[in-house]
């Protein structure tokens, strides 16, 4: 399924129930790219196409680094190897996310 479809498409077939968003935490300061994020969340929310979806924000910041160490001696692509690096990127902070579920229920 594309990406592109509309939004209330992609709820409504994937049976989606709430989205797990990569968000770039610094204890210093707001990053650019949490300001980025945040602004797309806020202006999604707007739209209502969130309506009876929870969200959660989950701390990013070193999954790509993950990544892309991995994946370095593959010698890929700069294209691909970005493509890679935001797919695994995406798995990992979901899989976190599901861990961190998991484990807290088991309490």
């Amino acid at each position: 399924m594309s990406m592109d479809a509309p939004m209330e498409q992609l709820i409504s077939e994937l049976s989606l129930v709430g989205f797990v968003v990569g968000y770039p935490f610094d204890r210093q300061r707001l990053a650019p790219d949490a300001t980025q994020v945040k602004l797309f969340i806020d202006d999604l929310s707007e739209t209502k196409k969130l309506d009876g979806l929870k969200f959660t924000f989950w701390d990013e910041r070193f999954t790509s680094k993950n990544v892309e160490l991995l994946i370095k001696p593959l010698s890929l692509h700069p294209v691909l190897a970005k493509t890679v690096v935001d797919k695994f990127a995406a798995v990992q902070i979901l899989q976190a996310y599901l861990d961190y579920v998991n484990k807290k229920e088991n309490r």
